[in-house]
């Protein structure tokens, strides 16, 4: 298990660190149901066998961080199934499944817990209030300390509130944070804050590096600019999805679902100064192969 000395001396001195791509999209593929509330979390009791040969493919595309299916083990999403008790449960059994794929791995691998929003990503007005935030955020960083995480990730956050909130109880548990936003292509959070000022008052916080994920990646470049200037001087990341949805259409692919044209995408976070990068909804771990490639070899252009 590498250290949370190393974790940090990467983000801080490099090579940039790579993390891995998407658990709920890729299950998806692989022809797993993922059906709401429970969407991924679903696969640790029904497909636990995918899920970790999932992590395994990224393990073998080179990346550096794995991120545990607990993107959906709150106790309170899994309420909504009758699983509230089963939530300490499913995450450890998802960390697991991270960690015996990582054991595989040639190079150190750490493994991430994912601290997603409680409810739905895309419905910022739905956030609950804040005594709820700090108890159930509290209760799942707890969750992951004690499965064995080796940092957490605050992902997804449509709002300031909840992830300053996700932020600060994963803080608590002294493991290494690092917090992601979702954000426009405006270059504002779903709940209508800029990304300037998420990045500003997230750096205020001790955490580890500041990201912006679930982007499409064609507007991650903007974003990362904004990071770099509004985050303090901490490090900073991103991974991206190869589509949006659209309201009249659906999801729609661009072009960065080919993973040389994400890769070539991804050559300007690094220049623009990103430390973390990987993928997210729709990727494919041929993306992270890609993105390997990258970090190994082509950092600056040719």
């Amino acid at each position: 298990m590498p250290s949370v000395e190393l974790f940090r001396e990467r983000l801080t001195i490099g090579p940039p660190l790579l993390l891995d791509g998407p658990t709920g999209t890729e299950l998806q593929r692989r022809g797993v149901e993922t059906d709401v509330p429970q969407w991924s979390a679903a696969a640790l009791v029904t497909a636990p066998e995918v899920v970790r040969a999932i992590h395994q493919d990224y393990v073998d595309a080179g990346a550096e961080i794995l991120t545990a299916n607990t993107f959906r083990t709150h106790a309170l999403n899994l309420a909504a199934v009758g699983w509230e008790d089963r939530a300490a449960e499913l995450t450890t059994l998802a960390v697991q499944l991270a960690r015996e794929a990582a054991t595989r791995g040639t190079r150190p691998i750490w493994i991430a817990g994912s601290q997603a929003p409680i409810g739905d990503c895309y419905t910022p007005w739905a956030t609950p209030s804040d005594e709820i935030l700090r108890r159930e955020h509290q209760r799942m960083s707890e969750q992951l300390a004690a499965a064995g995480v080796d940092l957490i990730l605050v992902e997804t956050h449509p709002t300031l509130r909840e992830a300053l909130a996700a932020s600060r109880a994963a803080l608590s548990t002294g493991l290494p944070v690092v917090t992601s936003f979702v954000c426009s292509r405006e270059g504002r959070l779903l709940s209508g804050e800029s990304l300037a000022e998420a990045a500003e008052q997230a750096a205020r916080l001790p955490i580890a590096a500041v990201c912006v994920n679930c982007v499409v990646a064609d507007a991650v470049q903007a974003a990362i600019d904004v990071l770099a200037k509004a985050s303090r001087g901490i490090p900073i990341g991103a991974y991206a999805n190869v589509g949006y949805f659209d309201l009249d259409r659906g999801w729609v692919n661009s072009a960065s679902v080919d993973p040389v044209v994400y890769r070539e995408l991804a050559r300007g976070w690094l220049q623009a100064g990103a430390r973390l990068i990987g993928s997210c909804c729709g990727t494919t771990p041929e993306h992270i192969r890609e993105l390997r490639r990258l970090i190994d070899g082509a950092t600056v252009p040719p």
